[in-house]
């Protein structure tokens, strides 16, 4: 039995189970409301009957409506039950999907990450059919934001290789990318990230964060009106007492008001959010791992204290801060001054434990983003994980494939790309597949740097960041041409090369836009400073002048084309790389055969 099979199953059978559950859970809940309206309707019976003929007591009627009670928290309980049995389905669902490479357009297209960034366009990092859409599991913003981050930029070869190590320790945890994935899908968001960082940096609103002596004024006014509320039930004068006793609150809240809406504005919406971000961490804080940046973000989540505990006890003061909104609870809340009372309890955790607030909610993204890395190598057994090294520039490959190209579509090539072996000249016809190479390398390059595996029989790399000029297009809203837009982003390349990591330059049909003289001198002069700032990579064309280019760039440059044939009036291409430069062109063929 194939990985890929093997893999298969471990989905379907849970999935098979959960389709089971399903069907019984349905047919509970239709008994159980037909039983409702059944003891419904014999509790009115029984009222009526007894109010009308006075045949039995009309508390009679007390126990169809004790059956009913019951049945409705049985309806509800199964009714959770089969909430979360639906997401399980939609769990291992997704993931069959991805399995058999039925993908595309069922998951998470997030295309915030694309503005202005040098590659995310060109290699289909998102948007609908892209690496993020196959990978991401994460529903939380954190999540995304983390995944995106490691998918976008490089990073240390230390921390690559523990992220891959912590991504192979999970990979075979289905349980817990499960759990975490009900519990996120269960939230809009981990809150808002920023809004509240600010809450939680935000200076003590009350001395210090040692309001004692506002405690003691709040404890004293509701008691106060406790007192007024029974001086009603034996005093004339009693109705008076409570009316002054709430206008003297309703006086102390309108004074600080602000400094409550202070104390609060930062947990506006995440009351639900704040417990499932307890349960994330928990789930975590629960297990022992062997990998050192699991253990480590373990160990952080228990430091100063545990951190879903916490995070818990915060959430239960904000649901109990949420009963005042309860119409039927508000009168008495406002009289016991609950909002006041829990806007302390609440600062008194912020100033304890809110320097953590960012960490933890960072630890819960990293989790998320390290669980979609773990279900895409669960999902893809036959890539492998890269050998990541700090002594590059260096990324080399065999048999390496596009991710998003169904497998049995894929065709495979090599690369090998080092500081003797700087720079490829791709040359080929129209069609032939040189692109698609391009976008293979720097595809695979994106989720080497990630964490992830991929798609190649050996694959080796350093930490490189990646620059690319493949989808270049004018922009009648910046005023832009073609040529004007490829030479702004080979500036931003070329700036690139200037940074902390090496560079991966990937420059399709470069200048395009211009005469063949400018074109051969504006290329050779900018690979030329490329290659000096010790950057390698892969240039394009189809104008076989700039095949010519090796001479000038001397050993460290080496053609390499894709061909085609023509049999019998059809053309033909096999998307395979070979040495030396194109020499021939297709343009005529191509135009024959669209009947031109």
């Amino acid at each position: 039995m194939t990985k890929l099979k093997y893999n298969s199953e471990k989905y379907e059978k849970p999935l098979a189970m959960a389709s089971e559950f399903l069907t019984d859970l349905n047919k509970k809940i239709e008994k159980i409301s037909h039983l409702r309206l059944a003891l419904f309707l014999i509790g009115l019976i029984y009222a009526v009957t007894a109010f009308s003929s006075h045949i039995f007591p009309i508390y009679w009627s007390l126990l169809p409506l004790l059956f009913f009670i019951i049945a409705i928290i049985f309806h509800n309980k199964f009714y959770k039950e089969r909430e979360n049995i639906l997401l399980v389905k939609d769990f291992f669902e997704e993931g069959l999907f991805r399995i058999k490479e039925n993908w595309t357009g069922k998951g998470n297209t997030n295309k915030n990450y694309t503005s202005e960034h040098i590659y995310a366009e060109d290699l289909d990092i998102f948007g609908k059919g892209s690496l993020f859409e196959i990978i991401c599991t994460a529903k939380t913003r954190s999540g995304e934001e983390k995944l995106a981050k490691w998918l976008l930029y490089p990073d240390s070869a230390t921390n690559i290789i523990e992220r891959q190590m912590a991504v192979k320790e999970l990979t075979d945890d289905i349980e817990l990318r499960k759990e975490i994935y009900l519990i996120t899908r269960k939230m809009r968001s981990i809150a808002n990230p920023q809004k509240l960082q600010q809450w939680s940096d935000a200076p003590a609103v009350f001395n210090n964060g040692n309001p004692i002596l506002w405690r003691i004024l709040f404890s004293f006014m509701a008691a106060l009106s406790v007192i007024s509320i029974a001086s009603m039930f034996f005093s004339d004068f009693g109705l008076a007492f409570l009316a002054t006793v709430a206008i003297i609150e309703w006086s102390i809240g309108r004074i600080y008001k602000k400094n409550l809406d202070k104390i609060l504005s930062g947990l506006d919406g995440p009351r639900n959010e704040l417990k499932k971000l307890s349960d994330i961490l928990m789930n975590f804080e629960n297990k022992e791992f062997s990998s050192p940046l699991l253990a480590r973000l373990g160990k952080n989540l228990l430091t100063p204290i545990k951190s879903s505990t916490a995070i818990r006890d915060l959430g239960r003061l904000v649901d109990i801060l949420d009963q005042a909104k309860n119409q039927a609870f508000a009168p008495l809340a406002f009289l016991l001054m609950w909002t006041p009372h829990l806007s302390i309890l609440i600062e008194k955790w912020r100033i304890k434990y809110g320097e953590n607030i960012s960490s933890w909610i960072d630890a819960a993204g990293e989790i998320e983003a390290l669980c979609s890395l773990a279900g895409y190598a669960f999902e893809h057994p036959d890539d492998i994980f890269p050998e990541i090294t700090d002594k590059g520039p260096v990324l080399k490959a065999a048999a390496l494939g596009h991710p998003l190209i169904q497998n049995s579509r894929c065709i495979r090539n090599d690369v090998n790309l080092d500081i003797e072996n700087s720079v490829l000249i791709v040359s080929g016809s129209n069609m032939s597949g040189k692109s698609t190479y391009l976008r293979t390398i720097g595809i695979n390059g994106a989720l080497a740097m990630a964490g992830a595996p991929v798609r190649a029989e050996s694959f080796k790399i350093s930490p490189l960041y990646i620059g690319s000029t493949i989808r270049i297009e004018d922009s009648l809203q910046k005023g832009a041409s073609r040529f004007y837009a490829e030479i702004s982003t080979l500036k931003d390349i070329v700036d690139l090369a200037q940074k902390e990591y090496p560079l991966l330059f990937l420059l399709d049909e470069i200048f395009h836009g211009t005469n063949s003289h400018d074109r051969k001198i504006g290329a050779e002069a900018i690979i030329k400073q490329l290659v000096k700032s010790g950057a390698i990579g892969l240039v394009t064309t189809h104008d076989l002048t700039l095949a010519d280019m090796t001479e000038q760039i001397g050993t460290k440059a080496k053609n390499i084309h894709f061909d085609d044939e023509v049999s019998k009036g059809v053309l033909n291409f096999d998307y395979k790389v070979k040495d030396g430069p194109v020499t021939r062109s297709n343009a005529i063929e191509l135009m024959r055969s669209v009947g031109l």
